[in-house]
């Protein structure tokens, strides 16, 4: 299922009772929008790394925000879920991601908010990982599958009727401690 375009690329939390100050804080670098979903907010970045580069930078002048702060998840793609297909629709999103994955360690990481008793994370997450190390092998890589500091992560966030997918590597996750999977 290939939906229309939706308008965020980035996936923010904040800690609990911090919401609107971190908003506010972050106002200058990235428009954010709440969501139904307690402490999680949604945003657009032109480019994703520069909006990290600039957090980084305000965090560096005020530390304080930091413990506003739970995470930023830069994703490459959105799409509107299908519930009932969703297995097979994260295989299709994730198609023109898989060549990021290609060339070291990985794992699947699926955050699921909403659709509770309708899509098993647990099993979404492991026919996901299934499917993508058999398409790496199949195109000739040889993948490696590993929970603890992979190379990346191909992470999935679903937010009710929104899902969105990225890539995070290692280095990103390394330059900006802010930009969490698990």
């Amino acid at each position: 299922m290939t939906a229309e375009p939706v308008a965020w690329n980035l996936v923010v939390t904040s800690q609990h009772g911090f919401q609107r100050r971190l908003r506010r804080a972050l106002v200058p670098l990235v428009r954010l929008r709440r969501t139904v979903f307690r402490n999680v907010l949604v945003g657009w970045a032109e480019d994703p790394a520069a909006l990290c580069e600039a957090v980084a930078s305000l965090l560096e002048q005020r530390p304080h925000v930091g413990r506003w702060l739970g995470k930023i998840l830069p994703l490459a793609r959105t799409f509107v879920v299908d519930a009932d297909a969703f297995d097979a629709q994260v295989r299709h999103e994730a198609e023109p991601l898989l060549d990021a994955l290609a060339g070291g360690t990985f794992h699947v990481r699926i955050e699921r908010r909403g659709h509770k008793g309708v899509i098993n994370t647990q099993a979404s997450e492991r026919a996901l990982g299934e499917y993508v190390y058999e398409t790496l092998r199949a195109r000739g890589a040889q993948p490696v599958v590993r929970f603890r500091d992979p190379d990346a992560v191909l992470a999935v966030e679903v937010l009710g009727e929104v899902g969105g997918i990225g890539v995070v590597t290692r280095g990103v996750r390394t330059r900006f401690p802010f930009v969490k999977i698990d």
